[in-house]
This record gives C-alpha cells, sequence and structure tokens, in this order.
C-alpha cells in the first residue's frame, strides 16, 4: 500500500493521511511536506470526515462544491486522500480553504487541480487495494451522490415540464426529422442534411436552460454528440471524430453571441458529413486495418514501429504490411508519414510554431528530414507552405 500511495500522490498531489478503527493516525503520505496539514490543523474537520466511513464503498466528499476528498475504509484502517480542487478554480479554492479552516495568517496553501472522474479513479484504486473489492466510477458516483433528496429534485422537475408541456401545448420537434438529419450524416449526404435544415414542422427544439444563451450552448453540445455518434458509425475514426467534438464544444462554451453558437452546431454537423461521405470507402473496412489506423492516430507525437503496431495487433509484422498495402493501396510506412505531414500542415497553418518544433513534435530526425517528407506529400516546403495558406491563422 505504501508503494500504491507514492504513486497517487506523484499523480494528485494531495495528501494521504491513514487512520486505525479508533481514529488515530498512522501515517501520513505528503507531496510537500512544507505546507500546512489541514487535517492535522482542524481537528473538528477531520474529525467529521472519519465520521463519513463507510466500509461498504469509498466515499467522496466534496467541500464548498468545488474541493474533494475521499475516505476508503476496511474494518481496520481508513485512508483519507485530499483535499484536490475538481473545478480548476485553484487559487479560490486554496483561498477557501485557509479561511474555513483557520490557516495561520499568511500561510499558503498548494492545491493540484484533477477532474472528478480522475480524483475517482485514485481513489478506487485505494479501495480496491484495500478491500480486495471492486467498484466502478459511476457506481461510485450513484452511491455517493444521488440521494432521495436529489431523486425527489428530478421526479418534481420532470412532472413540471409535462404539465407545462400539456397546458401551453408545446410539442418537440418531431423525431422522424431529427432520424433523417442523423442519417444523413451517417450516410455522408450533404444534400440530405441541408433539406433536413429547411424542413418545416410543428414543434421547437427542446428548453435545456432558462438563459437563452445557456440553452443555446446546451442544444448545440446535444447537436454535436449526436452528429458525433452517426459519424462514427458512417466510418470516421472514433478518435478523429471526439477530438472534433471535444474541438467544437469547448468552442462553443467560450462563445458569447447565441446566434453564433446555434451556427457552429449546425457547421459541425456539416463537416461531420462530409467527413464521411469523404471516407465513405472505410464503412466495410477490415476491423483489423480500423484498430491500425486508430493506433497510428493515438501516436501521432511519438516514433511509430510497424513492429509495436504488429505486437500491439497481435499480428505477424510482415503480414500487416502486406495487409495494409492490399486494404489501403498503400504502405504502411507511407500511410504513416502521410497522416504526421497532414497534422503538421494544420500546425503550420494555426500556429506560430518553429518548422523545428514542428519536425520534432511528430518524432521527426532532424528539421531537413522533416522538410524533405514535407516535400515529397505536399510538393512544397513548409515555409512555402507557410507562405501560401498562413493567411489562415487565428
Amino acid at each position: 500500500m505504501e508503494q500504491l500511495c507514492g504513486h497517487i500522490i506523484r499523480l494528485t498531489h494531495a495528501p494521504i493521511h491513514v487512520y486505525d478503527s479508533a481514529g488515530e493516525e498512522t501515517a501520513v503520505y505528503v507531496d510537500n511536506g512544507e505546507q500546512p496539514d489541514i487535517l492535522a490543523w482542524d481537528k473538528e474537520f477531520r474529525n467529521s470526515l472519519l465520521a463519513k466511513r463507510c466500509i461498504e464503498y469509498p466515499v467522496l466528499y466534496l467541500e464548498a462544491n468545488q474541493i474533494v476528498y475521499g475516505i476508503v475504509s476496511s474494518p481496520e484502517q481508513t485512508y483519507v486522500l485530499g483535499p484536490c480542487c475538481v473545478n480548476g478554480e485553484i487559487s479560490s479554492a486554496a483561498k477557501y480553504l485557509r479561511k474555513a479552516h483557520g490557516l495561520s495568517e499568511g500561510s499558503t496553501y498548494g492545491l493540484f487541480y484533477l477532474s472528478l472522474f480522475e480524483f475517482s479513479e485514485m481513489v478506487i484504486m485505494l479501495y480496491e487495494m484495500e478491500t480486495g473489492e471492486s467498484i466502478s466510477s459511476n457506481e461510485l458516483w450513484l452511491k455517493n451522490f444521488f440521494n432521495d433528496a436529489l431523486d425527489l429534485s428530478v421526479r418534481k422537475k420532470i412532472h413540471h415540464v409535462f404539465y407545462a408541456n400539456q397546458e401551453n401545448g408545446t410539442v418537440h420537434n418531431p423525431y422522424s426529422q431529427e432520424k433523417r438529419e442523423q442519417d444523413s450524416i451517417r450516410t455522408g449526404n450533404p444534400e440530405a442534411l441541408q433539406k433536413s435544415f429547411q424542413e418545416i414542422y410543428v414543434g421547437k427544439m427542446g428548453t435545456l436552460a432558462h438563459n437563452s444563451l445557456r440553452n443555446a450552448k446546451n442544444l448545440s453540445i446535444v447537436v454535436v454528440t449526436l452528429a458525433i455518434r452517426s459519424a462514427i458509425e458512417g466510418g470516421v475514426l472514433p478518435e478523429i471524430a471526439y477530438s472534433l467534438s471535444d474541438a467544437y464544444i469547448q468552442r462553443i462554451e467560450e462563445m458569447t453571441n447565441e446566434g453564433e453558437v446555434l451556427a457552429l452546431g449546425r457547421q459541425a454537423e456539416i463537416e461531420l458529413c462530409c467527413l464521411v461521405r469523404d471516407t465513405a470507402g472505410d464503412k466495410q473496412q477490415n476491423p483489423v486495418i480500423l484498430k491500425c489506423k486508430e493506433l497510428v492516430l493515438q501516436r501521432m507525437h511519438a516514433k511509430i514501429s510497424i513492429g509495436e503496431l504488429a505486437e500491439e495487433l497481435e499480428l505477424n509484422a510482415n503480414y500487416l504490411s502486406q495487409l495494409f498495402v492490399k486494404e489501403e493501396g498503400i504502405t504502411l510506412k507511407d500511410y504513416i508519414a502521410r497522416e504526421k505531414i497532414h497534422f503538421a500542415k494544420q500546425q503550420l497553418i494555426y500556429t506560430d510554431d518553429t518548422y523545428e518544433s514542428i519536425a520534432y513534435s511528430y518524432a521527426f530526425f532532424s528539421q531537413s528530414h522533416f522538410g524533405r517528407v514535407f516535400k515529397k506529400w505536399t510538393g512544397m516546403t513548409p515555409g512555402q507552405y507557410r507562405t501560401r495558406y498562413g493567411k489562415e491563422k487565428k
């Protein structure tokens, strides 16, 4: 357990306190021993955490909805992991901790940010090592955060929405229109997609928030999410689709113009539909080749060995190379180079990164090696390409 605690601390930078069944501290694992120990400083708070001990499952405690602690217990001892910041606002969370727990004037407290999912995974590791029992992150959240009060509030909201819609005669946009929209993306048919946009129907889009900008953002996020799933079903590699989803949704969240938000959601559908159309030949592709492409995509910034790809796919390297040529009409080595150049082109257009930086980012041996490969695939040097297309930089 000591080795696991050390590993978790290196990932979370949060202390782990260990207590016996009587509540006496038996060990402390820390990343930074110079900052105040909140559980030692605020004994009342420490006791309140220990009072939450539960042998049946790990406990997650959110303080002020921004700071999390994990409590893992067995009959013999209890581990308390935390604090960790889960909302990204580290400075305000640290300020809250100093005030809430009465730390000495002028003291500092360093917090580390982890998503609730990442923190939960650390707690689950502790729990499984300590108890030998398994629990998923979904089970963990349900046991900790879904209670009777929340269930009642949801039931009330469902009743209110149904009643209001019936009272006002409000109906949603028809599912048949939504299905035509998604089918257009799934089959890579931009013309049919545009027609689905122009359909006139009784009903309206759902109300997903009372604030109009937030509602527009939520609607666009739903649109992007559905389109991503349809694009994957249409043959787009999941890693590409999910990355596009992340980019579009992050951009939507940054926007303050309601019209631009709604337009961007529609543009995402159009881009994904065209992407399906352009990769239509992949729909019936050999699953081994699809998996190989996924592995290549995941390793764009590393030196990619065909031998290592074959090993992960549990194939002979020569067989994989021959299969790739047969299915794709291009050698696997050339495919890897082509894909690296594809992403390097985007970096030349949208960033000011140096040619050397881009070369090493995609694991070329040198800037000159990058330049030779780039010219082979584009007919231009990186400098010529940036000069021609760099006007698109944001």
